[in-house]
């Protein structure tokens, strides 16, 4: 919790002191043992921020509706690109929130894009690539991965391009010591069942 909680700071304290005529695209991956999440945080400058809208506001009645936001957060997904051991992940996109026009006028509004991508992590080494190609002449780019939470997996080396439009991370999952063990209890027990009843019946 401590942790999370470091990190969300860092992530506003960044937002809020971004560039006004730039538009700050801040990821941050989070490896779990059946797949990858990634929190993607935009925040328009001021100085960008009716461009922004505009984007977004594609009926131009100065008010942003559900289908909108759908339609803009596929735009944005469409130029993301993530990869395991070099094998494209289809990025799912589960949740969205977009700030108030006021404030991206302001340049405090931060639109939030929460995805998810399913895989799953073998023991041994592996590969992740998270790129973000969005809006490149506005966009700045910033790209973190959390500590996983399970000791399983280990983040081994990091690389950065220089403007940060991609992130490398170099895995390490260890075997489980649990999971060679369970399926053949299971086994073992589903055997013992069938030999009692076969020796039931017959006996």
């Amino acid at each position: 919790m401590k942790r999370l909680l470091i990190c969300l700071c860092l992530l506003q304290v960044t937002a809020s002191a971004h560039v006004l005529d730039e538009y700050l695209q801040a990821a941050q991956l989070t490896l779990t043992p059946d797949g990858v999440r990634v929190e993607l945080r935009l925040t328009p400058g001021v100085d960008v921020a009716d461009r922004v809208f505009a984007l977004i506001d594609l009926d131009l009645n100065g008010e942003i509706s559900s289908s909108e936001e759908q339609d803009y957060a596929r735009r944005v997904l469409d130029n993301l690109t993530l990869e395991l051991d070099q094998r494209r992940l289809p990025l799912a996109l589960t949740a969205t929130q977009f700030p108030a026009r006021s404030e991206m006028k302001e340049g405090v509004g931060v639109i939030r894009f929460d995805l998810a991508a399913p895989a799953v992590l073998s023991a041994g080494d592996h590969q992740l690539a998270f790129r973000n190609n969005y809006l490149s002449e506005l966009g700045v780019y910033q790209a973190n991965a959390l500590v996983p939470a399970t000791e399983s997996i280990k983040i081994t080396a990091q690389e950065r391009d220089a403007q940060q439009h991609e992130l490398r991370l170099h895995v390490r999952v260890a075997a489980s010591a649990t999971s060679p063990v369970w399926p053949g209890v299971l086994l073992g027990g589903a055997c013992l069942t069938l030999l009692a009843g076969a020796w039931y019946r017959y006996r």
